[in-house]
């Protein structure tokens, strides 16, 4: 069986912080359909291999977020060596035959 191949991207749009502005739910609605209409229209000519478009909407509150990266310690398999040529770190990923 093969593997489904997905193109995910993802857009936010962001009310500055302090702006007063009410947004309604009618323009929320308004703004979703006209995105998904507009990325519907590109899609058979961008990326014709698309059979089909998911389209998933939130509009929230924000009120806590907090991300970070931690880095991890170095291994052998996440870790560059500057001294490996091309041909051989290509041979490295799975499948991949050196050019």
């Amino acid at each position: 069986m093969a593997s489904p191949r997905v193109l995910r991207l993802t857009f936010e749009l962001h009310v500055p912080e302090g702006l007063r502005a009410n947004v309604r739910t009618a323009r929320i609605d308004t703004a979703i359909a006209s995105f998904t209409s507009a990325v519907q229209s590109l899609a058979a000519s961008v990326f014709p291999w698309a059979d089909r478009m998911t389209v998933r909407s939130e509009w929230s509150y924000r009120w806590r977020e907090d991300s970070g990266s931690i880095n991890l310690p170095a291994t052998n398999e996440n870790t560059v060596d500057v001294s490996m040529s091309a041909d051989e770190e290509a041979a490295l990923i799975v499948g991949a035959a050196p050019e």
